[in-house]
């Protein structure tokens, strides 16, 4: 992976990550201001509409890496992060796909199915990116494996 390419891939990944984060925050972890209102923070459709005009940059960022990167460490003898990159490689269909299908979902109860996966599966995937991150951090400093 380019420089060019790690740069973009952690940058968007701040970004959703962040976003999703304070939008969830502001969801489910505020009351609001007034008890008629249906946002909990003034910020708030600001930070989801943010959310998902950066997420489809998650997936395009997948894209990028898929032959150069994660198929080439998932058939090489690299193991260095490999745990939280195959994490990373299956979280990524259903935190997408739920994501595009909370938006869609005509139902309540398949509305909020969609929103607990993509809860789990989004909050999984910052974890996981950040764990991947820091062992590649670590892998690089100690140089390359012996073996």
């Amino acid at each position: 992976m380019t420089r060019g390419q790690a740069f973009f891939v952690h940058f968007v990944n701040v970004a959703v990550c962040g976003t999703g984060l304070v939008y969830a925050w502001m969801c489910y972890l505020l009351e609001p201001a007034d008890e008629w209102s249906v946002v909990n923070h003034p910020w708030q459709p600001h930070v989801q509409h943010l959310h998902v005009l950066v997420a489809p940059l998650l997936v395009f960022a997948g894209g990028v890496i898929w032959r150069q990167h994660v198929l080439e460490r998932i058939r090489g003898n690299d193991s260095g992060g490999r745990g939280t990159g195959l994490a990373l490689t299956v979280l990524l269909i259903p935190m997408v796909l739920s994501g595009y299908l909370i938006q869609v979902s005509i139902t309540e109860s398949w509305r909020l199915v969609w929103i607990w996966i993509h809860l789990i599966t989004g909050g999984l995937w910052c974890l996981a990116a950040v764990s991947h991150r820091f062992r590649a951090s670590a892998d690089r400093k100690r140089g390359p494996d012996p073996r």
